[in-house]
C-alpha cells in the first residue's frame, strides 16, 4: 500500500491532515495549561474545520507544518530543560528543527526568536544559555543560507485583502466591497486582542511564537500569515469572549454561555459555507493558477513519456508532485543571459510566474534567447519555457564574418 503511494499527491495530503491533527493536540496541549479546557477545546476543534486550513491542506501549504514545528519546539524546549544535559540528543533536535522551521517560510524564525527570549528570561544556567544562543545563531544562519533568503516568496501584499479568508475562505464570492470590510474588521479585532493580550501572550514560549510568527508574516501577507492570524484570534478570543459571558448578572445556561454559542455558531456557519465552496470548486475541477498550469503540463508529457524532462520550477515541490519528473529550483542569481545559460544547463524546461516582481530578471535575459528559450505553455498562473541547446557562440565569428 505505501509503495503504491510513492509520488501520490493523495498520499502527501494526507500526510499533511495527519500534520493539522497533530499540531491541534499540541495547542490544545498548550492552551488547557495557560487558559482552560473550555476555550482550548472550542478554539482546537474551529481551527480543524477553518476553510483556510482545509484550503492549505488540500494545496500543501506551509502553515499546518509551521503549527507543528512551533509546537515541537515548545515540547523539545522543555524535554531539553529537564534531562539538563549540556549537548545532549534534544539540544541538536532543536537545531534542527529550527533549520527545518526556517526554510519553511519567514514566518518560521518566530521559533528562534521565541527561544532567545525564553532562554534570556528563564536561563537553566550561565552555560546552558550561552550553548544554547551559539546553537540558535548557528542553525539560523545555516537555515538562512539554505534556504537562500527566501527567494521565491513574495513580500508586502496587503494583509488587509487576504484576511477575509480567515472566515470566508479563499473561494468566497461575495463582491470586493465586501472581502474588504470583513478584512478591515477582522484586522482591527486581531490588533485589539494582541494588544491587550500581549503580557499573557508573550508570557509563555508558544504564546510568543504566534506573537512572533502574526508580526512577521506582516511582511509576506500570504496564506500562511493568515494561518497564524487564524490561530491568534481563536486561541485569544475565545478566552476573553468566555471572560465577557461569565461577566453577566444571569445564571441561566444562556446567561452563562449564551454569548459563547451565538459568536461560535455565527463563525461555524460562515466556516462551513467556505468548506462548502471549497468542495464544489474541487469538484469542478477548478484549480488555483498555478495548480492548473501543472495539470496542463502534465497532460502534455502524459503523451511523450520517453522525451528527456528535467525541471526548474518556481514551485519545485508541488511540481515534482504534480509531474511525477525530477524537479529542481529556479537558478541563482545572475548577471546576465550568458551566466543564465550555465545556470540552467542540463534543464530542458523553467516554469514560473513571470509577472512576479522577483522573476523579472530572469523573464528578461530569457527574452533575449529567443533562439534557445520557446514559450510553449502561457496561462494566469505562470509560463513554461522549453530550453533547447544553445547554437555557436556568436561571439566566435568566422573570418568570413568580416567580409
Amino acid at each position: 500500500l505505501f509503495r503504491s503511494w510513492g509520488g501520490s499527491l493523495i498520499a502527501v495530503k494526507i500526510f499533511t491532515l495527519l500534520v493539522l491533527f497533530a499540531s491541534c493536540l499540541l495547542l490544545y496541549s498548550w492552551h488547557r495549561r495557560v487558559a482552560n479546557d473550555e476555550s482550548a477545546l472550542l478554539a482546537s476543534g474551529l481551527l480543524l474545520i477553518a476553510p483556510i486550513i482545509i484550503s492549505q491542506v488540500d494545496a500543501i501549504g506551509t502553515g499546518p507544518y509551521l503549527l507543528l514545528a512551533f509546537g515541537l519546539g515548545m515540547w523539545l524546549d522543555h524535554s531539553y530543560r529537564n534531562t539538563q544535559r549540556l549537548l545532549g540528543g534534544w539540544f541538536f533536535l532543536q537545531m534542527l528543527l529550527i533549520i527545518f522551521t526556517i526554510t519553511l517560510h519567514p514566518v518560521g524564525l518566530a521559533l528562534p526568536m521565541a527561544l532567545i527570549w525564553e532562554w534570556q528570561k528563564n536561563p537553566l544556567d550561565k552555560q546552558h544559555q550561552q550553548y544554547l544562543f551559539i546553537g540558535i545563531g548557528i542553525a539560523t544562519t545555516l537555515a538562512m543560507l539554505l534556504s537562500g533568503g527566501w527567494e521565491t516568496q513574495a513580500w508586502f501584499n496587503n494583509p488587509v485583502t487576504v484576511l477575509h479568508t480567515v472566515l470566508l475562505g479563499q473561494d468566497s464570492s461575495l463582491s470586493e466591497g465586501l472581502l474588504w470590510v470583513t478584512g478591515i474588521i477582522l484586522s482591527a479585532l486581531l490588533a485589539g486582542l494582541l494588544v491587550s493580550e500581549r503580557h499573557n501572550m508573550l508570557d509563555n514560549l508558544m504564546g510568543r511564537m504566534i506573537t512572533f510568527g502574526v508580526t512577521i508574516g506582516l511582511l509576506t501577507g500570504d496564506s500562511t500569515w493568515t494561518i497564524m492570524a487564524l490561530t491568534a484570534l481563536l486561541y485569544l478570543g475565545i478566552p476573553r469572549l468566555i471572560a465577557l459571558n461569565n461577566a453577566m448578572t444571569k445564571q441561566s445556561l444562556m446567561g452563562q454561555r449564551g454569548l459563547v454559542l451565538l459568536v461560535i455558531f455565527i463563525v461555524a456557519i460562515f466556516f462551513m459555507q467556505g468548506d462548502k465552496a471549497h468542495q464544489e470548486k474541487v469538484s469542478n475541477n477548478l484549480l488555483n493558477p498555478q495548480d492548473q498550469l501543472l495539470f496542463t503540463l502534465a497532460l502534455e508529457l502524459e503523451e511523450n513519456n520517453n522525451e528527456k524532462f528535467l525541471a526548474m520550477s518556481q514551485w519545485p515541490g508541488r511540481t515534482m508532485l504534480a509531474l511525477k519528473r525530477p524537479v529542481l529550483p529556479l537558478p541563482p542569481d545572475y548577471p546576465d543571459e550568458e551566466v543564465l545559460m550555465r545556470k540552467i544547463a542540463g534543464s530542458t524546461h523553467l516554469i514560473f510566474d513571470p509577472f512576479s516582481p522577483g522573476n523579472q530578471n530572469l523573464r528578461d535575459n530569457l527574452a533575449k534567447l529567443s533562439g534557445i528559450a520557446k514559450t510553449i505553455l502561457l496561462e494566469k498562473g505562470g509560463v513554461v519555457v522549453a530550453i533547447g541547446k544553445p547554437k555557436k557562440n556568436l561571439d566566435q565569428s568566422s573570418p568570413e564574418s568580416g567580409k
